[in-house]
């Protein structure tokens, strides 16, 4: 009886399990740091656009001694009042303020009064808040 003396090269199991539970760690991490990522990467274009609208409603201030309170004079001035994110709507009155309600999977009812995941908020004295979905609004912009 002669005996082979082939090597057997390869991974046991426990290796095996070591490296899916290494993997499984890592995603556990960097997974929900990519969601926020995204999220804030959204909200980022809803920000600088409530920022250019609060500079072009003093702009047309400054040419028509009036703010813009229904978003038609915004648009021929630049502005955008909707985005693949968000959809901005002004109030109605001379004090204005812009209210751009965020929607990070991009839906397309994503309004004001309706089902957004944000609502961020500027007004003439250029203060800022935001609303989670069913919560409180908070001073300042962030998630």
């Amino acid at each position: 009886m002669t005996h082979d003396n082939h090597a057997y090269t390869g991974f046991t199991l426990i290796e095996v399990l070591i490296v899916i539970l290494i993997v499984a760690v890592l995603a556990a991490i960097a997974i929900p740091m990519y969601a926020d990522y995204s999220r804030k990467t959204k909200a980022s274009e809803a920000w600088e656009e409530l920022t250019h609208i609060a500079a072009l409603q003093e702009q047309i201030f400054t040419d028509l001694r009036q703010y813009d309170t229904n978003g038609n004079l915004i648009t021929s001035y630049g502005g955008k009042t909707t985005g693949k994110y968000f959809s901005i709507a002004l109030d109605n009155t001379n004090t204005w303020t812009a209210y751009a309600a965020v929607c990070f999977d991009g839906r397309s009812s994503c309004h004001v009064n309706n089902n957004y995941d944000y609502l961020f908020t500027i007004n003439r004295s250029g203060y800022k808040t935001s609303q989670p979905a069913g919560g409180e609004a908070k001073p300042g912009w962030s998630l």
